[in-house]
């Protein structure tokens, strides 16, 4: 399930100013309306053969941007983005926590609700389905370098690691939400047009993530791609990396 949110200034302005790097402070928004009325998403989520997962993923904020200035993005208001989970009950949850609140807080910016739409459920059947990425796709392993330190490699989508680790991170999460049959679904992932451009840094808090833009390719069983559009792709979903949108 997946919705749609327009923002604009609470006090009628022109402009939503939010910091450069704004995933954590969009991701502290979403916990605050899941925190009181739906604790499992904040406290402790899913868990799958050791890893544990938030259930949900959100895009980049769109809207037309002014200027970038003092680690700040001015966007012309209103500024929209999207959030979608496999568990309706979290949608739920936050259409209604974004219906109710008279003042929305991103980061320093004051805003309230112009709008909130359901979006409609595509049709999978066909097992096959061409998406871009609205936030970037991270995909990484922890390695030792020669000296013993710990390091974290981020892949790049013509890597054979990349999709390998996007598909069992989706089996992962199928186990996490008790989908039977989970080694009979299959799912495949390929790049279908990724550029230079399309690589992203982004500090969530102190952290460096890196991540990719771009056109993916899925095809397989109609349930997994489903999870895929609804969980994200990839990892640190729920710090708004690896959602797709569904081009045809």
């Amino acid at each position: 399930m997946r919705i749609e949110v327009i923002l604009s200034p609470a006090a009628g302005g022109p402009k939503v100013i939010v910091p450069l790097h704004y995933n954590k402070a969009l991701q502290g928004l979403l916990y605050h309306q899941l925190r009181t009325a739906f604790p499992k998403v904040h406290e402790g989520g899913w868990e799958s053969s050791g890893r544990v997962f938030r259930m949900f993923v959100f895009s980049r904020l769109m809207g037309r941007i002014e200027k970038i200035q003092d680690k700040e993005i001015h966007f012309q208001a209103p500024v929209r983005f999207f959030v979608a989970s496999p568990n309706s009950e979290v949608i739920e949850v936050l259409a209604d926590g974004f219906l109710k609140t008279a003042v929305i807080r991103l980061g320093d910016a004051m805003l309230e609700l112009e709008k909130l739409s359901v979006c409609k459920t595509p049709d999978l059947t066909g097992g096959q389905v061409l998406c871009r990425a609205m936030s970037p796709v991270t995909v990484y392993s922890t390695v030792k370098t020669a000296d013993g330190r710990k390091k974290t490699y981020y892949y790049h989508p013509q890597e054979a690691e990349f999709a390998q680790l996007v598909e069992n991170n989706l089996r992962k999460k199928a186990q996490a939400l008790e989908i039977p049959d989970v080694d009979q679904r299959p799912i495949c992932l390929q790049s279908a047009r990724v550029q230079a451009k399309d690589q992203k840094v982004v500090f969530y808090g102190r952290t460096v993530v890196k991540g990719w833009l771009g056109r993916f390719h899925l095809s397989g069983d109609p349930t997994m791609l489903k999870l895929a559009l609804n969980a994200g792709i990839g990892a640190k979903n729920s710090q708004g990396f690896g959602m797709l949108q569904l081009i045809k």
